[in-house]
Order: C-alpha cells, then structure tokens, then sequence
C-alpha cells in the first residue's frame, strides 16, 4: 500500500512541495538519486528542535503521521545526511524517531526527507532552520595541518575525538558548516582507554592487527559514518610543512605513512594505500575549497617534536611558501606557533629521567621544570647555571641540557614564522606558545605553576596539569584531552575575535571539564577503585584529598599513526 503511488504523482506532488522550501528548485529534485517514490499522505507532527546552526551536530527528534503504518526509515536528510538515526517509537500510524544533523552549507529552511531500504521516502516540508554563522568570516571554515587540528586523542582516530577536536569546537561555537571525514567507533586504531593497556603498559592493538583489519577489508569508505562528504577539514595525522606545501608523496619513504593515511582520508573509495594520484597537498585542497577562514592549531609542530628536527632552511623555505600561498587565498588565516618541549609529557620524561640518577626531582630545582627551561635559553645557560662540579649540579646540567637543543629549535622556528607571518595582513598568529608559558590569559586567566613548576589551568573546582595524566594530555602523552582541545580552541577563539571584531562565545569550560572521561576529577575517581589487573597502570599515589595524583613510572603508549 505504502508504494502504490506512481513516481510520476509523487515526483509532481514533490514539485510543489519544494517551490516553497528555501534554497531548493521547483524544478528540480535533489533527492533524485536516493529516493525512488514518495510516500502520499504523510506529515510531520513535531520536530525538536526545529532550528540550529550550520555545524550541525544536534540530536533531533521527530515524529510523523503516516497514512499507511509500517515505513521504516534507515536514513535522514535535514539539508545532508543525519547521523545515528534512530526508530524511537512507532505506535499505529505515528512514527518517532532521532537522529543527529550533520549540518549544510547554505542557511534557511530544509525539509525532513526520510528514505528507507527499498528508497521510498518521506517528504516533509519546511521542517527546520538552519542558522547562519556568528559571522560571514566563518562562510567557509576549513582546518588543516596534523594531528591537533584534526582531533587526535589517546592514539586514536575516531568520531568522537574528532568532534571535540580544537578545529571543530571553533566551528561549533561559531555555527559554521564544518563537515569531518568522520571515523566510525571504536577507531582507527580503537579507542581503548586504560582496561586496553597490557602487561607491559602498552596498548593491546597492535600496527600488525590494524593494517590486517584495513586489508582485508573490501571498502576503506566501510570505516567512516558518512563517506561521501567533501571534508572541510583537511588535516592529516603526521604531516609535517612540506607535507602540506608539495603533498607527502614529495618526500622520501620515511614519511610515507602520510600518503597512506591521505588516501584513506580523502579517497575512501579508491582502496590503494599507496597510489599518489589521489594526493593533493593541504594548501592545494584549502584553496579549492574557495575558504573565508583556515585554522592551524599545528602547521609545523610535526617538524619539530615528533621524530627527529627538520633542518632549519628547509622549514624556512617551506613556512615562506605556506604562509605566502594561504595569503594568496584570501581568507583569514590562524595559526599558531609552537610550545617549548617542556610542555609536552615525554619530554618531561626525558628531564626526569636524567634527573633520577642523582636522587633528584623537579622540586630540588629552584622554579622547578620552568628553572630547567629558562636556563636551556636562549642562550644557553645550563653551564653558567647548573655545572658547578657537584654530583647534583651535573644531574642538572645534563637534564638542562636533554631541553636544550629542542627549546633553541622551538624558538628558532617560531621566530622564522612569526617573521614571515607579518609580512601578510590577512595571516595572523595564534600563541599556543604564550598559553602554555602563562603570558597569554584566556578570558583574563592565565596558568599558573605548581611547586615543580608544572603548568596548572584552574576550571571551576578542577585543577588541568600539563603534564601525564593531568588532565591536559589524553593517553598517549602527546595529544589533548577533550578539555585540552577546548582549551587550545577558546585561544584560537580569542584572537579571532580580537582580530576580526567577531563575537564567538567561548566553549563553556567548566561543562566540558566535568563530563571529560580524562579530566582530573575522573582519572582521580578511578585511580581509587580497588586493585585490579588493570589498575596497575593507572600509575596514581594516594594522597590528601586536596592533591591530585601524580605519575609515579615512565607510561607507555604506541605511537601508531600519530
């Protein structure tokens, strides 16, 4: 019954339906090719909400009248195709369902379209609003570079990291249309959490177990929620500067696991790792998507503090081009410099570790860590400040000097882009560098520094620590938390906001914070379940109610495709 109406009525019926829908042809039919017929008789009896932005991202719940019961929907258009959905209910000829919008483009009204398996399909006109952006500046927003501004965490890439990822938290607060080559759970590599860790303090999946899984599959799209959109978001986990110039399929075997990861990003289909056809370079797939707005939380972190140091004038030739060539596209252009090393856990680490051979801590270092940063330069200092001849003035200076040769490469690179970036009008810098140093406050708060000179970020009642499981570093040490990825967005916020005269409201952080399954308060709260197998990498001491654990043993994580 529910298909007895011709394609022929239905397509007329449809006709009229749309020349009073916003943004959409009387003439033509863009649901051409997913929906076969339509069903006759059917209306729309409540939607909630009726109205949100362009990103998206919002659970839906509709219900409609059908005049002839038994339509199941398996898939949802609100302007592009919804996410999740889901048959709430379905009582005589009322049908309820949810599902989570995946944004458009243009703002204006759009109708509920519902398909199901055999491509009927639901029409329901004028159902909700799409809000325009805070501003035209976010018309078209696109994010490019590594692995932060993709959304990285806990080496994993997955649909969940990625929508709190920094790129995409700007886009959120601004109502910009941000669309994500979207990672189905558990991700790539699964998202495992302390229970994935094995006896060794490693994650039970191994680089062998991954690339078995992606080749034997007959499909890469199979892996993504929705793998036909056209990414705005174009960052690659690993690509470093010349990655992004000349695309990685310009540099020797070292970096090729870059091309492999472009092609499984942005060419979902194809199912050749290793074809170069397919690879454009960031800057070039940036341009074509005609941007008012590119984000970089790390243009040219990859170069400096994952393997080893890009040599100095090849980063110089390569930031001059990048920066000259997102100029050239006309959009404002944010991105941020780069942190000392000391910010980052493993290379904390390093300094522990070559403070340990003498029975010292951070604590017996005047300013702690921050003594050992300042005194690595530039100039270098640890000589004149540390190498008095004593066993524990040697273990300093030798932990001074493990900052040493990364913090002059850090302020060298930073100083090269900065440099060039004033060259540009339209190309600005964000300092991530300054959050982390306490020299740039968001909304008038700065860091602070422990007793071993930890950086602290205060949240409602939740202290956020830079350091191993501090609440600022998800599971691998390396990239953020969903709190830290806010945190690193509401800067990128900031300076838009100054520099454009916008007005994006800044995420609320105390929310965030509270339901992170990484933020202090939840780490803690495991940390004093009774002793398990597992337990024992959750590396915590108990201590005072006031004190938050610390680590207590070096914490290893793989690196996998970071």
């Amino acid at each position: 019954m529910k298909r007895s109406a011709s394609i022929v009525v239905s397509s007329i019926l449809l006709a009229i339906i749309l020349s009073g829908c916003s943004g959409n042809s009387s003439l033509v039919d863009p649901y051409a090719q997913v929906c076969g017929n339509y069903l006759i008789g059917t209306s729309l009896l409540s939607i909630s909400p009726s109205t949100g932005t362009l990103f998206g991202d919002q659970q839906v719940t509709a219900t409609i009248l059908e005049q002839s019961p038994g339509f199941i929907p398996t898939t949802v258009y609100l302007g592009t195709k919804a996410r999740h959905v889901t048959v709430l209910a379905q009582h005589g000829d009322e049908l309820t369902i949810s599902f989570t919008t995946a944004g458009t483009p243009t703002a204006g009204t759009y109708p509920l379209v519902l398909v199901d398996g055999s491509s009927t399909c639901a029409f329901l006109g004028n159902a909700y609003k799409y809000e325009a952006p805070v501003s035209s500046y976010f018309k078209t927003f696109v994010g490019m570079g590594a692995s932060y501004t993709a959304g990285f965490q806990s080496d994993s890439y997955n649909e969940v990291a990625q929508l709190n990822g920094p790129a995409t938290w700007i886009a959120r607060q601004a109502g910009a249309y941000f669309p994500i080559p979207l990672i189905k759970m558990p991700g790539l590599p699964p998202e495992e959490g302390f229970e994935g860790l094995d006896t060794d303090g490693n994650f039970t999946v191994s680089l062998a177990a991954i690339a078995s899984q992606l080749f034997s599959t007959a499909n890469f799209s199979s892996f993504f929620v929705d793998p036909s959109v056209t990414p705005y978001n174009i960052s690659v986990p690993g690509a470093e500067i010349q990655d992004e110039v000349l695309g990685p399929a310009s540099k020797s075997s070292s970096s090729s696991f870059v091309i492999p990861l472009t092609n499984f990003l942005f060419a979902p289909y194809d199912n050749n790792f290793f074809e170069t056809k397919d690879i454009k370079p960031e800057i070039v797939m940036a341009k074509e998507l005609n941007p008012t707005i590119i984000v970089s939380t790390d243009e040219y972190g990859n170069d400096l503090l994952t393997g080893g140091v890009t040599p100095y004038n090849q980063f110089a030739e390569y930031i001059t081009q990048a920066v000259s060539a997102l100029a050239a596209t006309g959009a404002q252009v944010f991105l941020a410099n780069v942190p000392h090393a000391i910010y980052l856990p493993g290379f904390q680490q390093t300094a522990i570790n070559a403070l340990a051979p003498c029975g010292l801590t951070f604590s017996d270092i005047t300013g702690g860590i921050q003594g050992l940063d300042k005194a690595a330069g530039p100039p270098d200092n640890c000589a004149a400040t540390f190498n008095n001849g004593t066993a524990n003035g040697t273990c300093k200076y030798n932990a001074c000097e493990t900052l040493v040769s990364i913090d002059q490469s850090v302020d060298q690179f930073n100083t090269k882009f900065e440099n060039t970036v004033a060259g540009y009008p339209n190309v600005h810098v964000v300092s991530f560098a300054g959050l982390m140093n306490g020299t740039v406050q968001l909304a008038g708060q700065g860091v602070t520094f422990d007793s071993e000179g930890f950086p602290e970020y205060i949240i409602g009642s939740q202290t956020l620590k830079m350091k191993h499981l501090g609440g600022f570093y998800s599971m691998d040490d390396l990239h953020l938390t969903n709190t830290g990825y806010v945190v690193l967005a509401s800067i990128f916020i900031q300076t838009i906001n100054d520099t454009l005269g916008t007005t994006v409201p800044l995420p609320d952080l105390p929310s965030i914070v509270a339901a992170d399954p990484l933020s202090p308060t939840a780490l803690s709260d495991y940390c004093s379940l009774p002793a398990n197998s597992e337990k024992l990498y959750c590396q915590c001491i108990n201590g005072p109610a006031s004190s938050s654990y610390i680590s207590v043993t070096t914490f290893t994580c793989s690196t996998l495709l970071y």
